[in-house]
């Protein structure tokens, strides 16, 4: 076969998706499209569909969908690159990628920095107390390797002198933080067991040094500074090995350590990812937010572990995850956990995770002597503002619970939850007393508050509105944009913050000025009230078009049958105001 260049685009172009899929199951014609038995799941009927026309696949049963790229990235396990060149050679394209990266050599240099500290610590006399070190910590040479662990010798300049050698340049090696440029070089890392930082692609793009011998003091981890291939709040550890075993279990657990990620991989849990830092990035969730939107927190068990906890929960439920939580022994994490109870009571730890709110539930009845009525009172205030934003099933599993804990009826603690939410609910049927423009306009932004929460209510307004008149053009523009969104990301949740970064700088202007969802007192009660605003709003736009109609009229037969509409839909809009201020008051 000749060989024919080209860029990405090209290869698939010349890759016929069908034959490919067709290699891992059986496809029949179906219409205009192939159905067959899903490859990512066991299944009795075919539910996995396959365009032709598209390029795509899609399976109705456990929704995964991509194209020939991501499909031989998922069947076979490859990394992006590993598939790219699979497909290529598959359709005799020598793949030419279409734009050179302006960085490779840093990451060329990264990858030979490695190599240097991997012969270091398994290929030398030197790197023995580092690999006997590890051994005694639990971990294999398997692991040791598949994480390819390297060892910073304790000398001033080896790495320096190891890497000129080479031909790199002492410019570029200051730039990546391996070595710091004086009149007489030396390098940064060492005596540190070394860590590659690596991206999704598996490429090194920074380290992590971690000290290995008592007494030194010293920062146990030091990390590579800012560089031009570099940011910590955009890397996540393991990421590029985890991913499939992510969309596997539709989970991830997220770690505080590098080790804790080794053991729990060497334990056979491998979804594990860690934070360099106490916080979650934008990056780091919408990395994460692709694999999957259910999250395990496996914190250490002291009180820095819970306080980062705490931190964490607030970001991710704020993305749109389930956020579960495994708690640990105080002054355990899950490396000691492994050796010290074994394998599978991790695993069952993990799995068994309870949820955040049960975890805050757990916290709150801890840090409360049930023998002081106001602590007792001040415990029921915590629960009832966390049960809040829960269905009315996950609520009442909480206030049974509460019953238990306070020694109180659960019919009392239903009045007084009752009574609370009564109080702090929105003042919206104040909305009957503004002027007429300004209720529709309120109404108009507090759909799009309910928009960005959850994809019910987008559902439930097009499912009410065919055609909508809008009032504010900024407000139709980002209610479009998330309708568009959902229709293309159906059952998944928006994370407002990048939902919003995306949009133009009009609609984000209108978002700083109009829109606060993180604080927004959603109500299920309050959407129906929108909804009945909102065709007030369309009857009245109908009225106006009617008025303009009767005036242009000519005929008395047409003057009388338009004053014959205009009068219904008064008389409706009456009425529906009326039925709602006597449900409201």
């Amino acid at each position: 076969m000749q060989q024919k260049e080209g860029s990405l685009n090209k290869v698939l172009e010349a890759t016929d998706i069908v034959e490919l899929i067709s290699e891992e199951t059986t496809l029949k014609k179906r219409g205009k499209n192939y159905m067959g038995l899903c490859p990512f799941h066991e299944e009795n009927t075919p539910s996995f569909s396959v365009s032709e026309e598209k390029q795509v696949y899609h399976c109705f049963s456990c929704k995964r969908s991509g194209n020939a790229l991501t499909f031989v990235e998922e069947t076979r396990n490859m990394s992006r690159p590993e598939a790219i060149k699979f497909l290529a050679e598959r359709a005799g394209v020598t793949y030419t990628p279409g734009k050179k990266n302006p960085n490779q050599k840093y990451l060329d240099l990264n990858a030979q920095a490695l190599e240097f500290y991997k012969v270091n610590l398994h290929h030398t006399k030197s790197g023995q107390a580092a690999y006997d070190y590890l051994l005694n910590r639990g971990f294999t040479k398997e692991t040791l390797e598949t994480f390819e662990l390297g060892l910073a010798p304790d000398k001033k300049d080896s790495l320096y002198r190891a890497l000129k050698d080479k031909g790199a340049l002492e410019s570029d090696m200051s730039d990546l933080g391996l070595i710091t440029a004086t009149d007489a070089p030396y390098d940064v890392f060492k005596n540190r067991i070394m860590f590659p930082l690596q991206n999704e692609l598996g490429e090194v793009v920074g380290f992590s040094g971690r000290i290995y011998t008592k007494g030194l003091k010293t920062a146990k981890y030091m990390n590579s500074p800012s560089t031009p291939v570099f940011e910590k709040n955009k890397v996540l550890y393991n990421i590029h090995r985890s991913e499939k075993a992510i969309k596997e279990k539709d989970r991830v657990i997220i770690f505080e350590g590098f080790m804790d990620v080794m053991a729990a991989w060497q334990a056979g849990v491998q979804e594990g990812v860690a934070v360099m830092g106490t916080a979650l990035s934008l990056t780091h969730i919408q990395m994460l937010k692709k694999h999957s939107s259910n999250a395990v927190l496996a914190f250490d068990g002291d009180q820095a572990g819970q306080d980062a906890a705490r931190r964490f929960i607030s970001d991710l439920k704020n993305s749109g995850f389930n956020v579960f939580v495994a708690s640990f022994e105080d002054g355990m994490d899950p490396d000691d956990t492994i050796k010290h109870s074994g394998a599978e009571a991790f695993k069952k730890l993990i799995d068994t995770a309870p949820s955040a709110e049960e975890f805050a539930y757990a916290r709150h009845l801890e840090n409360t002597n049930l023998s002081r009525i106001t602590e007792m009172e001040a415990m029921k205030k915590k629960v009832f503002k966390l049960i809040t934003p829960l269905s009315s099933v996950e609520q009442d599993y909480f206030l049974n619970r509460l019953s238990k804990d306070l020694g109180v009826e659960k019919a009392t603690l239903d009045e007084d939850f009752k009574l609370k939410r009564k109080a702090s609910a929105p003042k919206y049927r104040q909305i009957e007393k503004v002027a007429i423009t300004d209720k529709f306009k309120r109404a108009e932004r507090a759909f799009i508050h309910y928009f960005l929460k959850d994809e019910y209510y987008s559902r439930k307004f097009r499912k009410e509105f065919d055609a909508v008149s809008y009032i504010d053009k900024e407000a139709r523009d980002i209610q479009l944009e998330l309708f568009e969104y959902y229709d293309f990301n159906r059952h998944t949740c928006i994370v407002p913050k990048l939902f919003i970064e995306k949009l133009p700088s009009p609609q984000q202007q209108y978002f700083d000025k109009y829109i606060d969802y993180m604080h927004y007192p959603y109500h299920e009660d309050e959407f129906e009230d929108l909804i009945r605003v909102m065709r007030e709003y369309i009857k009245r736009t109908h009225i106006k078009s009617l008025k303009i109609q009767l005036e242009e009229a000519t005929s008395i037969d047409d003057k009388i049958r338009l004053r014959k509409k205009i009068d219904a839909i008064i008389k409706e809009v009456n009425y529906a105001k009326r039925k709602n201020h006597s449900r409201t008051r």
